[in-house]
């Protein structure tokens, strides 16, 4: 068997077959990497005429005239395979040493274990694969728990059911309660490409700073859309403010009719205190919607639509994943996140994916971490976890490693330091 560079065409005929496949292993992605400095090889195992392995490679030079290599979500191949793993793997690292490296980092698209949507009935299922890279000589950086490594190991994701309604099914009571009630608020969400890059980025900003994330500069997000648009949707999720006053209006006048109504019945029958809290009731409810008439009126004055989530949506493989998000928190009782998960679930149907992958989680349920609001909306929709093998590198230089390990822990330090 011969390691070879190959083309971007011979590349993803392969790539896109394999089951382990993301959106970090495109060549696309080895092109957006070049913004920050990376270098991308695109490299394949052939036996004879038949390719057998490929994977994408970002080399980037460190401070001592080294360079780390990094294979972004592993390689694409039949890892459970051993010996084609030995075999490729040994010839990646010898492209790696002639081109000057000292160490190579993978991060396998593989699944490790799964567990149900209460953290509960842990199934290791990838033990042995996991074994296979301890057996090539690759130090393992532990079983991670929240967002330590490059890419989130703790995933959730649900099995999409075969029609939308099937899916809706299959949701807590509270969840389709909060879509419904999204979409019966005037709620709606629209696709938009990177020409309303500054827009989407204004909403993404929002939960990040609340949460401490830090995001890229606006050029990235717009050079990875312009890059792999038949992967990447992004979803604004909007309030049509005519609409929210419609169905204001609609509802105070249905509710007007139903407690006069009532009072004519109440004339007729003996007032017990279940017909009198069920009058008080509709009072209530009047009296709240004459409130919410005036405000959707004030919503209206500010403009047709009023932006008030955004999502980055990644389709590929068998999964539809939510990237990245973020809300306008002055809108929340609209339930702009609902609205656009609601979406996301039609389109992931639509293009026959298997899977809702609602991306990085906390591997802690304890209500006190405080990663756990990422989960807190998610469980609604009744996913498993998945725990991915984790974070390996493979040293090739003992020292160089260790310097560049020192020099990492440094930067983190100032990172937090500026923070």
């Amino acid at each position: 068997m011969k390691l070879k560079v190959i083309d971007e065409k011979t590349y993803k005929e392969f790539a896109l077959k394999n089951p382990y496949i993301s959106i970090y292993q495109l060549p696309e992605w080895g092109k957006l990497k070049a913004i920050t400095g990376w270098v991308s090889h695109l490299v394949g195992l052939y036996a004879a005429n038949e390719l057998k392995g490929v994977t994408l490679l970002l080399q980037k030079k460190v401070p001592f005239n080294k360079n780390l290599f990094y294979a972004p979500r592993g390689y694409l191949l039949d890892v459970a395979d051993f010996q084609l793993l030995k075999e490729f793997h040994e010839q990646v690292i010898e492209y790696v040493k002639n081109n000057n490296g000292f160490m190579l980092k993978v991060d396998p698209n593989v699944i490790y274990a799964i567990k149900d949507k209460d953290g509960e009935n842990k199934r290791i299922v990838g033990q042995e694969i996991f074994a296979n890279f301890g057996k090539l000589g690759f130090k393992h950086h532990g079983f991670t728990q929240n967002f330590e490594d490059l890419q989130p190991r703790n995933l959730c994701r649900f099995k999409l059911q075969p029609t939308y309604e099937e899916t809706l099914q299959s949701f807590s009571k509270s969840t389709k309660k909060n879509i419904a009630k999204a979409l019966n608020m005037g709620v709606a969400v629209r696709v938009v490409d990177s020409g309303e890059i500054d827009e989407f980025m204004r909403l993404l900003r929002m939960s990040a700073d609340k949460n401490e994330f830090v995001l890229r500069p606006t050029a990235y997000y717009q050079k990875m859309v312009e890059l792999m648009p038949e992967y990447i949707k992004l979803y604004i999720t909007y309030i049509d403010t005519a609409k929210y006053v419609q169905i204001v209006n609609d509802e105070y006048t249905k509710t007007k009719k139903e407690l006069a109504d009532y009072l004519e019945e109440m004339k007729k029958i003996n007032n017990g205190s279940k017909v009198v809290k069920h009058h008080q009731d509709l009072v209530n409810k009047l009296a709240k919607l004459k409130s919410d008439i005036e405000y959707a009126k004030k919503l209206q004055a500010k403009g047709e639509k009023i932006n008030i989530g955004a999502l980055m949506s990644l389709f590929i493989g068998n999964e539809g994943i939510t990237f990245m998000s973020g809300i306008d928190s002055d809108y929340k009782e609209f339930n702009p996140k609902y609205a656009f998960y609601n979406q996301h679930i039609k389109d992931a149907l639509e293009l026959k994916k298997e899977y809702v992958n609602f991306y990085g989680i906390s591997a802690s349920l304890d209500k006190d971490n405080p990663y756990y609001h990422i989960y807190e909306i998610k469980k609604g929709f009744n996913p498993e976890m998945i725990e991915l093998l984790g974070e390996f590198d493979y040293v090739i230089n003992k020292f160089n490693y260790y310097m560049y390990k020192v020099s990492l822990s440094f930067y983190k330090v100032i990172k937090k330091i500026k923070r």
